[in-house]
C-alpha cells in the first residue's frame, strides 16, 4: 500500500454543542473533498470496536492514501485516547439510482413523491432498473436508503400496439387525446406513441396505469 500522504483531523470544536457523528459519516465527510469526481464512497466498513462510536468529529484523525481509486482502501482512523484503526472502506463508480425520500414499508406501491434520482456509489449491489414509480418495495425502505433492483418488483410494461390515453401541454393548453404505443414501456418511463387520429409520433412519460404526458408539441 502506498505511503499515507494526508492526515485529515478537525482541530477544536466549534463554539457551543459539539455534533455528535458515527465513524462512517466522520469517514465519509473527510473522504468527500478528494475522491475524484467519478466515484464515491460506496461503503466504510466500520470494525466491531468502533461501531457504537458516535461523538465529537473534532476528537478523530483520518489518514488517506496518495491516491483514491475505484476499489477498497484502508483508512488510519485514531480515536483521541485510543489506539488507530484500520478502517477499509470501498470506492465505487457513481450512476443514477433511486433513493428514498421517506419510509416505504414493504408492499407499498412507490410514488413519484417517494423517491429522488440520485448519483451514488453502491458496493456490488445493482440498482434498480428504469424508474420505479408504480413500483412495489420488496422490503421496507429507510429515508435515505439507494433502491436496489432486488430491493422493488416494477410492473409489467405495456405492450407494443397498446390503447393510451394522451395528455400534450402547449403551454397553459391540455389537449387530450388515444395513441397507440410503438414499443413496449413501462409505466414511469419513456414512450413513443401514434396518435390516433393524425398518426403523429410524439414522445413523452407513460404515467400509471396507462396514460401517456406530452409536454410541448407533439
Amino acid at each position: 500500500m502506498k505511503a499515507l500522504a494526508i492526515l485529515l483531523v478537525v482541530a477544536g470544536a466549534v463554539a457551543g454543542t459539539a455534533r455528535a457523528d458515527s465513524i462512517d459519516a466522520i469517514v465519509r465527510a473527510r473522504v468527500q473533498p478528494h475522491t475524484p469526481q467519478h466515484l464515491g464512497v460506496a461503503r466504510v466498513h466500520v470494525p466491531p470496536q468502533l461501531e457504537k462510536f458516535d461523538g465529537d468529529p473534532a476528537k478523530v484523525a483520518v489518514e488517506l492514501p496518495r491516491e483514491l481509486r475505484a476499489g477498497r482502501a484502508s483508512l488510519k482512523v485514531t480515536v483521541a485516547g485510543q489506539r488507530s484503526v484500520w478502517v477499509p472502506v470501498s470506492f465505487a463508480g457513481l450512476s443514477d439510482v433511486y433513493v428514498a425520500q421517506r419510509a416505504i414499508a414493504a408492499g407499498q406501491a412507490i410514488t413519484a413523491a417517494d423517491v429522488a434520482l440520485e448519483q451514488r456509489a453502491l458496493d456490488g449491489t445493482a440498482p434498480a432498473p428504469g424508474n420505479v414509480v408504480g413500483g412495489i418495495a420488496a422490503k421496507a425502505l429507510a429515508p435515505g436508503e439507494a433502491i436496489g433492483a432486488r430491493d422493488v418488483t416494477l410492473p409489467l410494461p405495456l405492450a407494443r400496439g397498446t390503447q393510451v390515453s394522451v395528455e400534450i401541454q402547449r403551454g397553459t393548453v391540455r389537449v387530450r387525446g388515444t395513441a397507440i404505443l410503438e414499443f413496449a414501456a413501462r409505466p414511469g418511463e419513456s414512450a413513443t406513441a401514434r396518435l390516433a387520429q393524425t398518426h403523429t409520433l410524439v414522445k413523452g412519460t407513460l404515467v400509471a396505469p396507462s396514460t401517456l404526458v406530452v409536454g410541448g408539441n407533439p
